[in-house]
């Protein structure tokens, strides 16, 4: 954007007669406010192409911050989501403890003649499922330390 001053060779040359020093096409002074004027002229197209360049650095800065942002939202809701996973699992394992108890119950009171066995197998059946959904729970957990593990950037693909 500002003006520049090159001495060239053939600006040199040209200058050694004293009537070349005028003339426009090949003359030291046209040289000289050639390089002077240029940037003047031209002034508009250079701070416009500065004026572009500054608002592309900007949108990259704005590119990526906003992947940072999703960065750090991924990581965040997936840590998120493996501490709720943990708590239901517990909740799941509680339950599976109880019932198990349940069945115990159950088993000891067929054996007295005080329940049908009905309700033995039910006790059971209630055991099994919650066996089943603990199970589940496990996996999500898993699958879910996989994708915080993806979004912290690690990964095989």
């Amino acid at each position: 954007m500002y003006p520049s001053l090159t001495i060239s060779a053939q600006g040199g040359i040209n200058s050694l007669m004293a009537s070349n020093w005028f003339n426009i096409p090949a003359s030291l002074f046209g040289n000289v406010i050639g390089g002077l004027t240029q940037p003047i002229f031209q002034r508009r197209r250079l701070k416009t192409q500065y004026d572009l360049a500054k608002i592309e650095r900007e949108k990259s800065v704005i590119r990526f911050r906003g992947q940072v942002l999703m960065a750090v939202k991924e990581v965040s809701d997936a840590l998120i989501k493996i501490e709720k996973l943990e708590r239901q699992r517990n909740k799941a394992d509680q339950r599976t403890e109880i019932l198990s108890q349940a069945t115990q119950n159950a088993d000891l009171l067929f054996k007295n003649g005080m329940a049908n066995y009905l309700e033995v197998i039910l006790a059971r059946s209630s055991v099994l499922q919650s066996e089943l959904q603990s199970a589940e729970l496990k996996r999500d957990q898993l699958n879910a330390t996989v994708e915080l593990y993806r979004s912290i950037g690690g990964g095989w693909q």
